[in-house]
């Protein structure tokens, strides 16, 4: 699973539309053509054109904008290129507008109403994107407990989407968790922190395998891997920097295996065994800028290129490679692959040189 939002799920999605050619304007059918397939859509707004396009889709469902934002999120648009968040916004209200920019596909006729403070809202919204936003539940009477409900909660343990499912079912079900599964309410009663947990490492990894993957999303202060557990615990210096590393490595194929990341109460990490692997850093105080995860990679400090080369090529089997003054180029098949590659070969010495990678767009 990709999540690369800031923001918790929503039926409401902004999308960035940048560099789209002046030949091509953008309109309603085309949006609802290109979402409904996930799911009935409530309403479209279109409400900046220009250089950058904004506009919003509210899905009938918030599945359906999960699924959207998954395949979508990045794709190209007539040349240009299309960035998906969830919104913020509890309603979209639309202006009285032709077509061309607001549709309410749930009443017979096109009319929209007026919400002027809604796009001024919207505005300080893109600007103002706060990756310590959390969703706030509400209280409600408890519906009674029956078998169906516990075979969802089995589905959500066994699901490898179970994070999406999750949030949709807080946003959707009013819950008392105390009669649910352990794992159920440690799921829901989550709350962010800088301390996060790692689950299910394959047998072969190495805490300095998992600070060359885990430090590319942000400065870390401490490692506590417990290698009989296949547990890692891992401190990030900001709350950030800890959601950041979540969105982009939580359930992902790590070697052998799929790692599962949770958030834990910041707490002091000891080891309690001769096997425990322990590391401590003392990172710079300064703003961490990382690049998404993908599977392109920049290897730079390279004594001997075609070696190295072969080297990786030793685990990963390469979709491209191409060479520069003491630097590699690779584009691998997978973001699973450039993991393995981070993991093994950062920081790797080779001729007295260490190398160092860096993820590429």
């Amino acid at each position: 699973m990709y999540n690369n939002s800031r923001d918790p799920p929503n039926k409401i999605l902004l999308l960035i539309l940048n560099s789209l050619p002046s030949s091509f304007t953008l309109n309603n059918q085309f949006i609802h053509e290109k979402f409904n397939q996930f799911g009935d859509i409530n309403k479209i707004l279109i409400f900046e054109k220009g250089k950058t396009t904004k506009a919003f889709v509210e899905f009938h469902e918030l599945k359906s904008a999960i699924q959207a934002k998954k395949q979508l999120n990045g794709c190209n648009i007539q040349g240009g290129k299309m960035n998906i968040h969830f919104s913020r916004l509890k309603n979209l209200n639309l202006e009285i507008v032709d077509n061309s920019r607001g549709t309410d596909y749930t009443q017979a006729s096109s009319n929209s109403q007026n919400s002027d403070s809604m796009l001024n809202s919207r505005t300080e919204e893109i600007i103002q994107f706060d990756l310590t936003n959390h969703i706030s539940s509400t209280q409600s009477p408890r519906a009674n407990s029956s078998p169906i409900r516990n075979e969802q909660i089995n589905r959500l343990l066994e699901s490898s989407d179970g994070e999406d499912d999750l949030k949709i079912w807080k946003q959707t079900i009013p819950l008392d968790i105390e009669e649910f599964h352990p794992e159920i309410q440690k799921l829901l009663q989550q709350r962010q922190s800088r301390l996060i947990k790692i689950l299910n490492f394959d047998s072969k990894i190495t805490a300095k395998m998992i600070y060359n993957v885990f430090s590319k999303f942000g400065n870390l202060e401490e490692i506590l891997y417990e290698k009989s557990s296949s547990r890692a615990y891992i401190k990030y210096q900001s709350v950030n920097q800890a959601i950041i590393a979540k969105e982009y490595l939580n359930n992902i194929q790590f070697f052998d295996s799929q790692i599962r990341i949770y958030f834990e109460p910041l707490q002091s990490l000891q080891p309690t065994s001769f096997q425990d692997e322990y590391m401590i850093y003392y990172p710079e105080s300064q703003p961490y800028n990382n690049t998404p995860l993908s599977p392109n990679l920049l290897i730079t400090d390279v004594q001997d290129p075609s070696e190295i080369s072969d080297q990786i090529q030793m685990f990963v089997k390469a979709k491209e490679i191409k060479y520069g003054v003491n630097s590699i180029h690779l584009t691998l098949f997978s973001n699973a692959d450039a993991l393995k590659i981070i993991a093994v070969f950062s920081d790797y010495e080779f001729q007295n040189q260490k190398m160092n990678i860096i993820l590429k767009k």
